[in-house]
């Protein structure tokens, strides 16, 4: 879906004489000193070659993950066997890798280690006191939560009360002024420190079984994939740490990944050697993530875990995802129309599946930069989904109208939240005025000046030592001027995306049909390269993010 941006918040940088000077003294192309070039203008520091990140353990040993990380360390080696180990989960990405990697920590010190994951629909986010309750009452002895329960104390001493042993690993934000359960761990609690904060739920159960050696550090190594497809659908801040784990993930699942992933790439027409964050978040994550939004995510856990029913997993994935995405082009239209027909911040689709919503809200706010809330009925009452911009908090937003709601929680820029339907009203009619008067300033962007005629596939590929790209180190972005000459021409079979021939190279504009008007009267276009596999043949793309206006 590309966004549209005003020449005023736009930031552009022209290679000159400077830049052939810096190619040459780095050894470097002139890609690459371009980019180094710009962003080295907006501070101090000269700039360097780029080179990736090599793996510091001091890194990892200085980490401070929070109050009960010794405690939880304590506890876990003064025990021989774990006994009947129950994991439970979250149903995104980051909870399917976490229990995963829960799993494979359990394998060798459990009589038996088994996972639970709630229903999105069903269900919802995070611990609840009856399905808790059913739960226990198998006779457990060991309760593993991974990516949830940093809030629940009263549920975590039900659990302890009836004699498990409990451990939980978190990423998400404790209530304000509350301190953490002592089986908590989470380094957004109390002794927490900058880079532990950073961590998703995933990094934060492998940081800790690193940094206490709960398994040799050789096997540990080995479970970066998990960390890294965590970390980058959660879109976590790409500090030095996570840079460094993505890269080691990324490494392991291009070198030898697992059988399940594997058979994933392969179905998806992705060689392994070229993986990279794009083609993850692009491809594999949203594969990973349908299960939980369309039925269980108990489907990528099997994948993940490469067991026997691995294959049959990737086909049900890739035909969820299908589903996922017919179901999301056509509630996005929906939901764009409601929200131009009433000028709002708030929609509500009365046959919308809920599992959906996160990711149609996601585009809505990144193509209109505006706040968003989408929701729909589950059972007898509302779920939500709250989407903001830069200069937006979500979790401010639903903070102040706590006490209306069933459940809420989240993260600064994507949250959600349950209400009973009698009360709908009353909360929407507040995220509205909430909305309406949040100060969000457009994004301002950077970009080299550059056609895409002049980017070659070995330039991008020694430009990529940059990434991993993410939150935090965005992929780099390039502008195009509009001649007037180019030609849109239709992408696809169902006529929604377009291709703008410019100078002999096409550059893709994803649902641009919609805004062709706009394709067509533009200043230029921001767009950024990506590496593409097609039959075993390496090309370079060019995908536009930003019709310039």
């Amino acid at each position: 879906m590309t966004a549209r941006c005003s020449t005023c918040d736009l930031d552009l940088f022209t290679p000159a004489i400077s830049t052939g000077r810096l190619a040459a003294s780095l050894g470097c192309s002139l890609l690459t000193a371009a980019v180094l070039e710009s962003r080295a203008s907006g501070g101090t520091s000269a700039p360097d070659f780029p080179s990736p990140p090599e793996w510091d353990d001091a890194l990892l040993d200085d980490l401070l993950l929070g109050g009960g990380a010794e405690e939880a360390a304590e506890r876990w080696k003064n025990t021989p066997n774990l006994g009947r180990v129950l994991v439970y989960g979250d149903y995104d990405v980051d909870g399917v890798s976490s229990t995963t990697l829960a799993l494979d920590l359990c394998k060798n010190k459990s009589t038996a280690a088994k996972f639970f994951i709630p229903h999105r629909h069903e269900e919802g986010y995070g611990l609840h006191s009856s399905l808790l309750k059913d739960l226990l009452s198998y006779g457990w002895d060991t309760l593993l939560i991974v990516d949830c329960g940093s809030k629940d104390r009263a549920l975590l001493d039900m659990a302890i009360a009836q004699g498990l042993r409990v451990f939980v690993f978190d990423h998400h934000l404790p209530e304000d002024g509350q301190p953490l359960h002592h089986a908590v761990v989470n380094p957004h609690g109390e002794g927490g420190c900058e880079n532990g904060r950073a961590l998703c739920a995933a990094g934060v159960l492998w940081a800790w079984a690193w940094k206490y050696s709960i398994l040799p550090r050789k096997k540990l190594e080995k479970m970066t994939d998990l960390v890294a497809l965590a970390t980058l659908a959660d879109c976590m801040p790409l500090t030095s740490l996570n840079r460094m784990l993505v890269r080691r993930g990324m490494d392991m699942m291009s070198a030898l990944p697992r059988p399940g992933l594997a058979r994933l790439f392969s179905r998806l027409n992705l060689s392994a050697p070229s993986i990279t964050e794009e083609s993850l978040i692009m491809r594999v994550i949203p594969c990973l993530n349908a299960a939980g939004r369309m039925e269980f995510a108990d489907t990528a856990v099997t994948v993940l875990q490469g067991s026997s029913r691995a294959e049959k997993g990737v086909e049900d994935l890739l035909t969820m995802n299908k589903r996922r995405q017919t179901l999301s082009g056509e509630i996005s239209r929906e939901a764009l129309l409601m929200l131009e027909n009433t000028e709002g911040y708030v929609a509500l689709g009365e046959d919308w599946p809920v599992g959906v919503l996160s990711g149609v809200a996601s585009r809505i706010c990144s193509r209109n930069s505006t706040p968003v809330v989408l929701a729909a009925p589950v059972k007898e009452g509302i779920r939500g989904t709250v989407r903001v911009p830069e200069g937006g908090d979500a979790i401010k937003l639903l903070s102040g109208i706590s006490s209306s709601l069933d459940a809420w929680g989240g993260h600064r820029y994507a949250a959600g939240f349950s209400v009973s339907r009698g009360k709908w009203k009353d909360v929407a009619s507040f995220l509205e005025k909430e909305m309406a008067s949040m100060e969000i300033a457009p994004p301002r962007l950077s970009a080299v000046e550059m056609d895409p005629a002049d980017i070659g596939l070995n330039e991008w590929k020694e430009l990529a030592c940059l990434g991993p790209f993410g939150n935090g180190n965005p992929p780099p972005l390039f502008f195009t001027a509009r001649k007037g000459k180019e030609r849109l021409l239709p992408l696809g079979k169902d006529g929604r995306h377009l291709q703008i021939e410019k100078d002999g190279i096409r550059l893709l504009a994803f649902d641009g049909a919609a805004d062709r008007n706009a394709l067509n009267s533009s200043e230029g276009w921001l767009y950024r390269p990506r590496l593409d596999c097609w039959k075993g043949m390496e090309r370079l793309q060019f995908v536009v993010d930003y019709v310039v206006v």
